[in-house]
């Protein structure tokens, strides 16, 4: 039997016993290099999850309060779970995830996390099997993401017989300093106990890998629980913190072929007159959609990128100019602060997901880290490399949630950039805007162009679309704009 086998048995390999003097000894042993790893954590570059999962009763609870006790508070979260709350309802499921991940150098302890909804729904028909192995295939992602980032992920499945199980309710009952841990539906679920082992084999299966692990663990010992999770997690901190980074696996990166931005015609425009007439009627229509998507809980998503000097802040005011400010938010993005550098690069992004039925606006956008980031050398070639999928999982959970995603390039000739930056360099009304940054940028300009191209070809999709933009007239930009997003309102 192979160890990937082993490990993931239900019900897990007996385990021998621990005497009381034994189990002193280990736990005074293993206490000491904790706290010595947690110390050295702090210093590091990753940060660490520990995920519990298993059967009600299995010990979860006392785990996670043990390890409270053993570690220093300070530098532990506590991820704990219940029924998404209203504002969690109205983002994708796994926002309040992203939202709650541990700074690098901390510990985060996940109760009742990303596995606990895709288990219920199935084992209380609520979903099918398709839909169990989507919800899956998406938590593996998730993790898949967050390892590529050097994130620690252990993940412990604490089993009880339906036996142990039932016994174990009871004395958490009669208990009133335990009780407050069992929920009504904890006695419902044990008439569902086979189901529910079924399902939990299957998820297990598919969830576990290299990048984070599952370890079965026998909930009915407590002493022999507490020690391997503890011992457990003391020896992957312990690899982790002595190896040095992986070498990056070299990906084969072809550059595209494709010109999107030189077969785009720059010289659209239109007159006064007709620009006057086609903005109203596009500024109203989006009035009534947004309306619309209010009453109907849809939340959309404009993403803003182009060239500096493009009109990007002017097509922006155009397009939020009728509609209601309470109901959509403008998310200028620059460089990241240190809390945000302090974690995965997508984390910032996923705060700032709008409530259902409301619009957001981002003014750059996660696509940074393909573009600036890859240019400039901000990001290693493996991270930008695999940024493409990384945003294209991300993108797909938002549409998958029922969020509308459309995207602008806003795309003007070497030579109108450079009119409207001496153009704005001698407005004293504009010249903040131009920096010496942007100077610099305009050197690189061919290897920003192939960025460009290689972002839409990668990451532009039917539901999450790239439109690249003419916008060396700002007229025929700003329209163009709001009628595509009227368009893509319409259609999805």
């Amino acid at each position: 039997m192979s160890d990937q086998t082993t490990a993931l048995s239900i019900p897990p390999a007996p385990r021998a016993k621990l005497g009381k003097a034994e189990y002193k000894q280990r736990v005074a042993a293993v206490r000491a290099t904790l706290l010595r790893l947690q110390f050295q954590l702090r210093d590091a570059d990753f940060p660490v999850l520990l995920v519990f999962g298993g059967v009600d009763g299995g010990g979860k609870h006392e785990t996670i309060n043990l390890l409270n006790e053993w570690l220093d508070p300070r530098y532990l979260k506590t991820m704990a779970y219940t029924a998404p709350s209203a504002e969690e309802q109205q983002r994708p499921r796994l926002w309040r995830y992203w939202r709650d991940l541990p700074v690098r150098g901390r510990i985060g302890l996940v109760l009742s996390g990303w596995y606990t909804q895709p288990l219920l729904d199935f084992v209380h028909h609520r979903s099918d099997a398709q839909r169990f192995k989507q919800q899956l295939e998406q938590v593996q992602q998730f993790e898949k993401t967050l390892a590529d980032d050097g994130t620690l992920i252990l993940k412990f499945w604490m089993h009880l017989s339906a036996e142990q199980q039932q016994r174990r309710l009871h004395k958490l009952a009669e208990n009133p300093l335990t009780i407050w841990q069992i929920k009504p539906q904890d006695w419902k679920h044990l008439h569902l106990y086979q189901r529910f082992i079924e399902a939990s084999r299957s998820l297990l299966q598919a969830t576990h890998g290299a990048h984070a692990p599952w370890q079965v663990i026998d909930g009915s010992q407590a002493r022999e629980r507490h020690l391997e999770v503890a011992e457990c997690l003391a020896q992957h901190l312990q690899q982790a913190l002595e190896q040095q980074r992986p070498a990056p696996q070299r990906r084969r990166f072809r550059p595209t072929s494709k010109r999107q931005l030189s077969h785009t015609d720059l010289n659209s425009s239109l007159g006064k007159a007709e620009y006057l007439e086609r903005l109203k009627k596009a500024q109203s229509q989006l009035l009534r959609l947004q309306q619309l998507a209010l009453h109907t809980q849809q939340s959309t998503i404009i993403v803003f990128e182009g060239w500096d000097a493009a009109g990007k802040g002017g097509a922006i005011r155009r397009l939020v100019r009728p509609l209601d400010a309470r109901q959509y938010k403008l998310i200028p993005v620059a460089a990241p602060n240190d809390e945000e550098r302090a974690r995965h690069y997508l984390w910032r992004f996923w705060q700032h997901l709008p409530r259902a039925g409301h619009l957001c606006v981002f003014d750059r956008s996660w696509y940074g880290r393909v573009l600036v980031e890859r240019v400039e050398g901000f990001a290693a070639t493996q991270e930008w490399q695999r940024a493409y999928q990384e945003i294209q999982h991300f993108e797909h959970a938002l549409v998958e949630s029922g969020v509308r995603l459309i995207k602008f390039w806003l795309h003007i000739s070497d030579e109108e950039q450079l009119a409207r930056f001496k153009a704005r360099q001698a407005d004293p009304l504009k010249s903040w805007k131009l920096t010496d940054e942007d100077w610099r940028n305009r050197e690189q300009r061919a290897a920003y162009s192939q960025a460009v191209e290689d972002m839409l070809a990668r990451t532009s999709s039917a539901q999450a679309p790239w439109v690249v933009v003419a916008a060396n007239d700002k007229r025929h930009a700003r329209v163009q704009v709001i009628e595509s997003v009227c368009r893509h309102m319409l259609r999805y």
